[in-house]
């Protein structure tokens, strides 16, 4: 054998790797590596830290707000040039991110569709990032893994046996990759090679008014344009109505189009409605269209209420999100696909340096991602913790809640009740006239509840009307949380209403000032210059202090006085911010007095 030359460069690293002084190797485990105990001591206070966070859940607000300071100091922070010792590290994580988060795992977060983690769950995603393998395919455990929580998500919904299916990032992608199997199979497979530019008609794709954005996403990034998905009105139950999606296909048909698709909703994420599968299912097989379910959010909801579920196991493909209901951290979703060999077909691309290790088709054959995380093992174990009987238990008991949550509603004389879906959202609105300043009532009620920190609620829009939404996707939600989101809605709308009759009085004072000493009377010329950005800028940080201060502290032994210290509060700086009015007699007009407030 020849000797290699000592001499020569390229074996430099090699004789330097042999020396116990090489000077590369402990460089590179001080810049990044760390020692067992060092690694174990930041494990247990990062544990440490997530307990803490975990049991302070029920007295914490449903929201901790960042400082306008610290954001925009995260914001514009540079590139670190040097490195920082990994405890200091935490610390500033203590201090600045898990001080202030989204607020899903307070059990009076009913915003969206975002559930609490379970705790198992968050072992498993620790576990998961030290474990770190691609999931793309391959034979070691992490594929297996996720083979088994597929199958095992499968026969939670009621799927048959079969079929193929892959974890994704959330529902919109799992959507996604659905809709991307319906293309493969309504064109024969050419969209593979020419997309949608071979000719032909184009194909069209249907879903309710109440369907996800997310599927007209997919419409958009697939090919099909939003000029192809028709949005189909709903009935009273806010479900596909029958009889208009069948005129719609009927008039595709003759305008020389090619209907392809209905996306029925196992759950819509504004009332929580369920689209009649089994009828939908009949009309697709004499139409030869796919049936695609959303099933992101109510999939599950088939464990509490099977009777609204009959016929989804017809569908050709179906999404589900078990970081909804099933309480798993995000990101977790799963795309389930009846025809294995089309999904494959759709997506399957093997180039050579990935034709090792392939007992089995990789995952990245059935989806739009090469590398892949270990979602499974989060999902694999509190599957195993809850298994199926315990997730009906605790999906009853979420539409059980949502039921209690509508009846405090109908029981209250100033809120009415506006959908009535049969899961586990409920929609609302404070009693107000319709227009313009009810809506406005509506997001300035919600704005006030999220800011107190006693609740988080998002507001949407329900014929035509804002409306205040709560959902509830929370294994740790009570009675008393619910009645705490009423109180809440009810103060913020009680402070609005104060608000709004300090204004009127204020108004009446000027009318009356006005007529009383006519020298006096304020200019409403274009002439009016405003306070400085900086200076209204922090009245108003000040009034909503003030405000939010108020309906934190909610009904006192002082009575009503903490409201309506907040209220003349708010109305004073407000008054205050608003265009400064000059009085004819020259004399500059005070910040909150009734000569320059707000009309």
């Amino acid at each position: 054998m020849t000797r290699p030359d000592e001499t020569d460069p390229r074996h430099a690293v090699d004789r330097a790797a042999a020396r116990d002084d090489d000077p590369l190797e402990p460089a590179a485990r001080d810049v990044i590596g760390l020692d067992p105990a060092s690694f174990r001591a930041l494990a247990t206070r990062a544990v440490e830290l997530v307990s803490d966070a975990l049991g302070e859940h029920e007295r914490a607000p449903a929201r901790r707000w960042m400082p306008r300071a610290l954001r925009e100091q995260l914001l514009a922070e540079p590139l670190p040039t040097v490195g920082r010792a990994p405890a200091e590290i935490l610390a500033r994580v203590e201090r600045e991110v898990l001080a202030y988060p989204m607020g899903n795992n307070s059990p009076r977060f009913f915003a969206w569709v975002n559930s609490t983690a379970a705790p198992l769950g968050i072992l498993g995603e620790l576990l998961a990032a030290a474990h770190n393998p691609s999931v793309a395919g391959g034979d070691h455990s992490a594929t297996h893994v996720e083979r088994v929580v597929v199958r095992w998500l499968r026969e939670l919904v009621g799927l048959e046996p079969g079929g193929a299916g892959l974890l994704t990032s959330g529902g919109s992608v799992a959507n996604l990759i659905g809709l991307g199997a319906m293309r493969h199979a309504h064109t024969g497979g050419d969209a593979r090679r020419v997309g949608l530019q071979g000719g032909g008609a184009p194909l069209v794709i249907y879903a309710s008014v109440e369907a996800h954005s997310c599927v007209e996403k997919a419409a958009i990034l697939l090919g099909f344009g939003s000029d192809h998905l028709r949005r189909i009105p709903v009935d009273d139950a806010r479900r596909i109505e029958l009889g208009a999606l069948a005129r719609a296909i009927a008039e595709d048909r003759r305008a020389g189009l090619r209907p392809a698709c209905v996306v029925a909703s196992a759950g819509t994420v504004n009332t929580g409605a369920v689209d009649p599968f089994d009828a939908l299912a009949d009309l697709c097989a004499r139409e030869r269209l796919w049936l695609h379910v959303d099933g992101a959010y109510g999939a599950l909801g088939r464990l509490a209420r099977p009777e609204l579920y009959r016929g989804l196991e017809r569908a050709d493909s179906l999404a589900i999100d078990p970081h909804k209901w099933m309480y798993i951290p995000v990101e977790c979703g799963c795309a389930l696909v009846r025809d294995a060999a089309l999904l494959r077909a759709a997506y399957s691309l093997v180039p050579a340096y990935l034709r090792d290790d392939a007992e089995d088709p990789w995952f990245a054959e059935y989806g739009v991602q090469q590398t892949r995380g270990f979602r499974a093992l989060k999902l694999w174990m509190v599957l195993q913790q809850v298994g199926a009987e315990g997730y009906r238990a605790l999906v009853r008991r979420d539409i059980a809640l949502a039921a209690a949550l509508a009846r405090m509603i109908d029981e209250h004389p100033a809120l009415e009740r506006r959908s009535d879906g049969p899961l586990s959202v409920v929609c609302f609105r404070h009693r107000a006239p319709p227009g313009p300043d009810g809506d406005a009532l509506q997001r300035a009620i919600a704005d006030a509840v999220n800011r107190s920190g006693e609740a988080f609620i998002t507001t949407t829009c329900l014929d035509g009307r804002i409306v205040l939404r709560a959902c509830v996707v929370n294994f740790r939600t009570r009675r008393d949380d619910l009645a705490r989101l009423v109180a809440a809605v009810a103060r913020a709308a009680r402070a609005r209403e104060a608000s709004a009759a300090a204004h009127a009085g204020r108004a009446r004072a000027r009318e009356a000032g006005a007529a009383a000493h006519p020298g006096r009377r304020a200019s409403c010329s274009a002439k009016s210059r405003p306070w400085p950005p900086t200076v209204a800028r922090w009245i108003h940080r000040i009034a909503a202090f003030s405000s939010a201060a108020a309906l934190r502290s909610g009904p006192t032994s002082m009575g009503s006085k903490p409201l309506v210290a907040a209220t003349r509060a708010t109305a004073c700086f407000a008054s205050a911010s608003s265009p400064a009015r000059k009085v004819e007699t020259g004399a500059p007009a005070r910040p909150g007095s009734a000569w320059n407030s707000a009309p």
